[in-house]
């Protein structure tokens, strides 16, 4: 039984982990995440992390609240490299924040994500990401959405014939420890070329594959690519269901190939999900997308649901518009406070200046701006929420200019 009493006059402090702290880091952990989760398997989750490779476990990465010599709070704060515009932006991915009860409504929580973002600014990183489990909290402090990727529910028998045809016909086999090195680099690749994509750490990768429910299917040259996927059943012999954890192709072909090998489920398979970025092309392929799920009054044929993706932060504004891709040349001001910045690209190299005087700017504010600039709502939408000012012209260029495809992870941290 905790006896603590929440006193707002005794000092918070917020420090590093250490080992004699996780008898209480799993007490806290479990009243802020009440899952099916055991004490060791929570444990596990602050010493064994899979995102915190080579620094001697979670526990360096992981921030603690300390009042009156009682933990009140928990944090954790990766070093991530993600992709933008196909060049690499160092972050900071922040999970597990989470407060006790008996000292909730002091704004602890608020303070470790700070202390977080001071952290991952001294070494460097220019934007934090985080899956919020409140969006309110985070977009007070500065934190903005991205796009919503779909979770499509497919009936297996409604991917193309022909792709399950050719798929049949196509060099896969089951990955070996031959293919792992294949495998990271495939992924490596395609998050580059994405929106919003993480690299994996090599202890990510040994969870990954140590996972003996997984399947992996190689599909070998010259259509290459991957996929992974796990069959689910509620219970023996009830319904199963396969759910797609990654789906990599150097080509559109390869693409629709491994599309190809999941319909090969069908005679086992009740249902497909997996999680595809906005936009995708996919459901213009499938027929009867549903199978023999109904609807009702108002929804005949639901194909599956809206993910919302991390939040995002520009910790460092200049660095962070700075350090990100862009695919074209040109140039557009933006005005959040004084000054008003400049950003110009060419030919690849990005400069972020104070404006020139009298320049014709967009005025938006940094959380917006964070939207705009990584993965999130385009400046044209952000107009016509009245969240982004400025003439037609300066619109339309910084519009030509911050445009990147929708985001896109699988990962959660």
């Amino acid at each position: 039984m905790n006896f603590f009493a929440n006193t707002g006059a005794v000092q918070l402090s917020i420090r590093g982990a250490k080992e004699a702290d996780l008898d209480r880091l799993v007490e806290v952990h479990a009243a802020c995440y009440p899952d099916g989760r055991t004490a060791a398997q929570r444990r596990s989750n602050f010493v064994e992390n899979p995102w915190s490779e080579g620094r001697k476990g979670g526990l360096v990465d992981l921030h603690v609240a300390e009042r009156g010599g009682r933990i009140v709070g928990h944090g954790f704060g990766f070093p991530l490299t993600t992709y933008f515009g196909g060049e690499p932006v160092p972050a900071v991915g922040i999970a597990s924040v989470g407060v006790a009860p008996e000292a909730r409504g002091a704004d602890i929580g608020a303070r470790i994500v700070a202390r977080i973002e001071e952290r991952a600014r001294e070494r460097g990183a220019v934007l934090a990401l985080l899956h919020a489990f409140r969006h309110g909290f985070y977009k007070k402090r500065g934190y903005a959405d991205v796009t919503p990727m779909h979770r499509l529910e497919c009936d297996p028998r409604a991917i193309p014939a022909a792709w399950v045809a050719k798929a049949r016909r196509a060099p896969f086999r089951a990955a070996t420890a031959k293919d792992v090195r294949a495998v990271m680099a495939l992924h490596g690749r395609a998050v580059k070329r994405s929106t919003g994509g993480i690299e994996r750490p090599a202890t990510l990768w040994k969870r990954i594959f140590a996972n003996e429910r997984l399947h992996v299917a190689v599909l070998e040259a010259p259509a290459v690519g991957y996929v992974t996927f796990e069959l689910v059943q509620d219970e023996p012999h009830a319904r199963t269901r396969l759910e797609v954890q990654d789906l990599v192709a150097e080509s559109d072909e390869a693409r629709r190939t491994l599309w190809g090998l999941l319909g090969m489920q069908a005679g086992q398979v009740a249902e497909i999900g997996v999680e595809i970025a906005q936009g995708d092309p996919i459901a213009f392929a499938l027929t009867d997308i549903d199978g023999a799920r109904f609807g009702d009054e108002r929804v005949e044929h639901a194909l599956g649901c809206l993910v919302a993706g991390p939040m995002v932060r520009m910790l460092d504004v200049r660095r962070a518009l700075a350090t990100r891709g862009y695919a074209a040349n040109g140039d557009f001001d933006v005005k959040t406070k004084a000054p008003a910045l400049r950003i110009t690209s060419r030919d690849g190299h990005t400069h972020v200046a104070r404006s020139p005087k009298g320049a014709s700017s967009v005025t938006t504010d940094e959380r917006t701006l964070a939207s705009m600039a990584f993965g999130g709502l385009g400046v044209t939408s952000a107009a016509q929420l009245g969240l982004v000012r400025g003439t037609t012209e300066a619109i339309r260029r910084a519009h030509a200019l911050l445009r990147l495809p929708p985001f896109v992870t699988l990962d959660r941290f």
